[in-house]
């Protein structure tokens, strides 16, 4: 009884961990989607602990070299597994590794299965059939969870393939699959940046209790008891409050930055963000978080 009371305490604790490091990734799932597949986006996080953990030894042990054992155990991996990570660190992706939509352009391009014998290129297709159509080449490039009927009306919309006057055709116009929008480029890579930053500070405030190191600022404020007619009006003069402090931040800065020539030099900012989640969400009082 007693040793059923101790798991169940175990698994207790280290809920709120799970819900915590959840609360992490989400976000990073939210950017994914529709960009970067499942699959990818593990590797991607495998490759990324492998990484953290190779210099976190390093850190904790200057003088000692980082075995794959230690790897494996901080990383809950298998040492091959950590070898083809790390073998793949200097890996170049094309669109093909990430997402199953430029994967089917690309096995319709390559697989003489589906192209033009007579001129090499690839061909218009039949939709339904057992071989050498649409269908067939998505279950062979992108698996049999995929139907043909999700695969034709994503390509249609990004504009890679069209249909014959009847419907019973389709063609590629465009083999190159663009997984994010050139409109949508310059955000994502800003938004990657603020990320990387908020979660440096996260992680400075989380360790320096066992370094005895200042926390740097973090500060949320929030309250839930906004009418939503009055949002418009709030994010305007919201954003005139953060643009005042900006401005301030940058004329700081400005004054403190010395000129290449000094020997030790660190890079310090500050970053500003605004956000809304419905009522349904959130808690039902003013809240506040410090650090």
């Amino acid at each position: 009884m007693s040793r059923i009371a101790a798991r169940s305490k175990q698994g207790e604790d280290v809920s709120w961990l799970v819900d915590a490091i959840s609360r992490m990734v989400r976000p990073i799932v939210r950017f994914s989607l529709g960009r970067i597949s499942c699959s990818a986006l593990v590797d991607l996080v495998r490759l990324a602990y492998v990484q953290e953990a190779r210099s976190y030894l390093q850190t904790q042990n200057p003088d000692k070299k980082v075995t794959r054992s230690a790897l494996a155990l901080l990383c809950g991996m298998d040492g091959r597994a950590i070898k083809t990570f790390e073998d793949s660190a200097n890996r170049e992706y094309v669109a093909s590794d990430v997402c199953s939509e430029a994967t089917i352009l690309g096995t319709w391009k390559t697989d003489k299965t589906f192209r033009d014998p007579a001129t090499g290129e690839p061909s218009e297709l039949l939709i339904h059939g057992p071989q050498g159509t649409f269908q067939r080449l998505v279950t062979r490039a992108a698996g049999r969870a995929v139907t043909v009927q999700t695969a034709l009306e994503k390509l249609l919309d990004s504009g890679n393939v069209t249909l014959n006057e009847d419907g019973t055709r389709v063609a590629m116009v465009d083999p190159t699959y663009q997984p994010v929008k050139h409109s949508e480029r310059a955000a994502l890579e800003a938004s990657s940046l603020a990320v990387s930053r908020l979660g440096a500070t996260l992680h400075h405030n989380i360790k320096r209790f066992d370094q005895g190191d200042t926390p740097w600022l973090q500060q949320d404020r929030w309250c839930t008891r906004i009418p939503s007619a009055r949002l418009d009006a709030i994010r305007a003069e919201m954003r005139a409050v953060l643009n005042r402090h900006i401005l301030e931040i940058e004329n700081y800065l400005d004054s403190e930055e010395k000129p290449p020539s000094e020997p030790e030099e660190s890079m310090v900012g500050v970053g500003w963000y605004y956000w809304e989640k419905s009522a349904t969400d959130s808690p039902k009082k003013s809240r506040s978080s410090n650090a």
